[in-house]
């Protein structure tokens, strides 16, 4: 499989429209963002976040409101640092990245998986490998298993495939594709 890149399609109107908590600033991992880290947002992605408080795990680049799911993708590896275990309001004995998951992402992870996630720590990474914390093999690719949850149709270089929890395509000539999950954002693959 090609090397998977994961980027910054679409911001989330979340991001955009500031789904905040009634902070007059941009917080990110529990530290309002200055005006050079507010700078960097604008020359990368021609926005910056909303005042609110948001957490980001740099690992996997994924993003949320604080105290709330996963909700879209940035960058892997901004230097925000990582987000407190309860950043996003957990409930559940998973952990990944030292975040502990929602039921809402558990179950996501579930269906993806085809079967429970067994309580504990887990790492996901930013091409969607993932495996137990402490650990560096991966397990499996959370993208490879998406798609064949959603099955693949037609031929030649359209592979357009969609389920109840996303949709995607793959060109098998370049090896290039996404993977978009409602909710979550598009991730691009090989690109």
């Amino acid at each position: 499989m090609p090397s998977i890149l994961l980027f910054l399609v679409a911001l989330p109107l979340g991001l955009l429209l500031g789904c905040g908590s009634g902070a007059s600033e941009p917080f990110i991992n529990g530290r309002a963002l200055t005006a050079d880290e507010l700078e960097g947002f604008r020359s990368m992605y021609g926005v910056v976040p909303q005042p609110g408080r948001y957490w980001y795990d740099p690992m996997s680049g994924i993003w949320g409101l604080e105290g709330g799911p996963a909700a879209g993708f940035l960058l892997p590896g901004l230097p925000f640092g990582a987000p407190s275990e309860d950043a996003a309001g957990g409930d559940t004995p998973v952990v990944v990245n030292g975040r502990r998951l929602p039921t809402q992402e558990v179950l996501n992870w579930q269906w993806m998986l085809g079967t429970q996630l067994v309580p504990g720590r887990y790492w996901l990474d930013h091409q969607g490998n993932y495996g137990v914390e402490g650990f560096p093999m991966p397990a499996g690719n959370l993208l490879v298993l998406l798609a064949r949850r959603g099955g693949g149709a037609g031929g030649g270089r359209d592979n357009f495939w969609t389920s109840r929890v996303g949709a995607g395509n793959h060109d098998p000539v370049t090896g290039a594709g996404y993977v978009s999950v409602p909710g979550h954002g598009p991730i691009g693959y090989g690109m």
